[in-house]
């Protein structure tokens, strides 16, 4: 997902500082889909792909006015407003990704998406069911939970009985942002503590709490917390929102993001740069 955007040489040189504790280039140009689903390989990828592909839009002259990230994504996010340098971020992002599948060994646990129930509906239906929990509060239609698999499947009936829709299965390894992977989250803390942050440059909106970062903030108790908690993404699109944003643009593969706009955001610009072919284009709808 990264040779078209590898070949920038400023990219590629970063993509080789950021190689210290794996081969970016590998990952991004070479790596076949069962190594890159691993989850120590796929978020310093994803992380990566975000970061370089802002480099290239504030080159053409499109500079953020705000941001926000998805789980991992919001690593991405406090890189581009200047709290992380990309070295730095990468790596975080890289022991993040190991710690986790490290906690929850694959096989055990998982996730699925609840479609067509509100997230007040899907959490009074998890109530009283063991291991499973909500896991990112996506859209008011969609709801991602997480947890054993045996709670997924008592789960999926209750959704069910309760009004959902559909109840998919997610190819994932694990239940992320559920209490299964706190010793993740512990790990990650250690991590963090000595890194060198600075204030962002521009808000950044948390999945802890759907908010911007407060002035002053104390990043690696808010990223501690973030590992283990759901993501609060449709309140992460509205805070964007009442700061003014009104269009949004999905950066990195993907436009699972995108697609949710028209559920939190109907009336704003929803738009995607997945690879660098797309920037020309975009530059001349935002103007």
């Amino acid at each position: 997902m990264g040779a078209e955007l590898l070949a920038d040489p400023e990219i590629a040189a970063l993509s080789e500082r950021c190689s210290a504790e794996v081969d970016l280039r590998h990952l991004l140009v070479d790596a076949q889909e069962e190594e890159l689903r691993l989850t120590q390989n796929a978020q310093p990828a994803l992380c990566f792909v975000g970061i370089g592909m802002t480099l290239l839009l504030r080159r053409a002259g499109l500079e953020p006015a705000a941001a926000a990230g998805h789980s991992v994504g919001e690593y991405a996010g406090l890189c581009c407003a200047g709290a992380l340098s990309p070295e730095e971020t990468i790596s975080a992002v890289i022991q993040r990704g190991r710690a986790m599948a490290e906690a929850v060994p694959a096989g055990e646990t998982s996730m699925a998406a609840v479609l067509g129930l509100a997230p007040e509906a899907v959490t009074e239906a998890l109530a009283g069911i063991e291991s499973c929990w909500p896991a990112n509060y996506n859209t008011p239609t969609q709801t991602v939970i997480g947890g054993s698999l045996a709670g997924l499947g008592e789960a999926e009936r209750a959704l069910t009985a309760a009004g959902a829709r559909r109840v998919i299965r997610l190819n994932v390894s694990a239940a992320f942002h559920t209490p299964f992977v706190e010793p993740a989250a512990r790990r990650l803390r250690e991590v963090l503590d000595p890194l060198d942050w600075s204030e962002p440059a521009i808000p950044v909106a948390a999945n802890l709490t759907g908010s911007p970062y407060p002035s002053g903030p104390d990043f690696p108790d808010v990223l501690e917390r973030q590992l283990k908690s759901p993501v609060r993404w449709s309140e992460c699109v509205r805070s964007l929102s009442e700061l003014g944003v009104t269009d949004f643009l999905e950066v990195g593969p993907g436009r699972a993001l995108r697609g949710m706009m028209k559920e939190l955001a109907p009336g704003a610009g929803a738009h995607a740069a997945g690879a660098p072919a797309a920037i020309s284009e975009l530059a001349g709808l935002l103007e």
